[in-house]
């Protein structure tokens, strides 16, 4: 039985592409065809059921469309099942009382002045007396749009920020703090048990940057020799990795 394009549904003659998910398409349509820029699928109506262009250009599937994170009251939701999963793990941030907003693309650059395209940021300030803390503030900010598993990713990455903050580590190198930041994305994904879930911890995996990937493996490879509490005892004491 001859193969068949997901994509336009023609036989497929030729070279061909298998993307992720197990579809494959004639060679040629990845040159024309979108494609989600969350899940990688070729976007088309028989496919992904459609999908669309966000105002500041982001493409999204409409399998992706179906999770995507766009209303306050379910982020925030989300933002604390990410945070409880997080403490369970050993990693604590308390108390929290986050403000939390959904920003557009525009609004996270004029924030991230290190440039990148970053899904979320988070700020961390706080005002102590004689070494107690007598007040702290903590803002969280997510691309909007996000799919509901990059939207869980990128919570729990800016919360690893945050606690990194809020142990006085703000001169960490990048491969120990993105590499953290990562981590903590990973173990919450874990715990999905999605295949969207699984998707995104291929990307982590598989991602040749130094800091963020390079980083994030080497953190992976400590917690697994010296646990989680390990882990988070080096990122306290320590400044590289």
């Amino acid at each position: 039985m001859q193969l068949k394009c997901a994509y336009c549904g023609k036989p497929i003659n030729g070279k061909y592409f298998k993307d992720y998910w197990g579809s494959s398409y004639c060679k040629e349509h990845l040159k024309t065809a979108p494609q989600c820029d969350y899940c990688g699928r070729l976007i088309g109506k028989t496919l992904t059921k459609g999908g669309l262009t966000y105002s500041d250009g982001r493409r999204i599937c409409g399998i992706c469309h179906l999770t995507a994170v766009t209303d306050i009251e379910r982020g925030r939701k989300l933002l604390q099942e990410v945070h409880d999963t997080l403490e369970t793990e050993g990693i604590k941030i308390s108390p929290f009382k986050p403000e939390f907003a959904l920003i557009s693309r525009s609004k996270l650059k004029q924030l991230d002045k290190g440039g990148g395209e970053r899904q979320g940021f988070a700020v961390f300030n706080r005002q102590a007396v004689n070494s107690k803390i007598v007040s702290f503030k903590m803002q969280i900010f997510v691309l909007h749009g996000l799919p509901e598993a990059s939207f869980i990713s990128t919570c729990a990455h800016e919360l690893m920020h945050i606690w990194f903050y809020s142990h006085n580590s703000t001169d960490t190198s990048p491969a120990l703090t993105e590499g953290s930041c990562n981590m903590a994305s990973y173990l919450v994904l874990k715990r999905q048990k999605t295949l969207e879930a699984e998707y995104l911890i291929k990307g982590l995996f598989d991602d040749r940057s130094r800091d963020y990937g390079q980083g994030f493996r080497k953190v992976q490879k400590l917690a697994d020799r010296q646990g989680i509490a390990g882990w988070l005892e080096y990122a306290r004491t320590h400044k590289r990795i």
